[in-house]
């Protein structure tokens, strides 16, 4: 795909863009600590119950808010179709589909399973959408 150089408040937007991403790479990697720390620190009770998972759930909740604004910075920056949409996809999934599946796990394991699966696909998209943003900062 080529890349078309932006200029302005777009670059700059696109700039904001591209260092959102990383610090939403960054809280990925801590959120997956918090949830291995959650799961060992659950002490017997149930799940609903631990507060072992209290910063997991939170974080997820500040990820997901963040996904939004990634959302909105994509959309100003007007940067390309794919870009917006993986962007938006990222939003659903972390803002809507975590929780849900979060929820749904509570009682259910497979939904569980479904919901780390979907912390690896929100970080996978990020992780595209990075080196997308990255190449077109190089190419300004």
């Amino acid at each position: 795909m080529s890349h078309v150089a932006l200029s302005g408040t777009r670059a700059r937007v696109d700039q904001v863009f591209m260092w959102g991403l990383v610090v939403f790479l960054v809280a990925g990697v801590v959120q997956i600590f918090l949830a291995g720390a959650g799961v060992f620190g659950i002490d017997g009770r149930h799940l609903e119950d631990a507060t072992s998972f209290d910063a997991h759930r939170v974080l997820g909740f500040v990820m997901g808010a963040g996904a939004i604004v990634l959302l909105v910075l994509a959309l100003v920056a007007r940067v390309n179709g794919r870009t917006i949409t993986v962007t938006l996809v990222l939003a659903l999934l972390s803002a809507v589909a975590q929780s849900l599946l979060s929820a749904a796990g509570d009682s259910t394991a497979f939904f569980g399973g479904l919901h780390a699966l979907d912390g690896l696909l929100i970080l996978g998209l990020a992780g595209y959408l990075h080196a997308e943003a990255s190449r077109r900062q190089r190419a300004s």
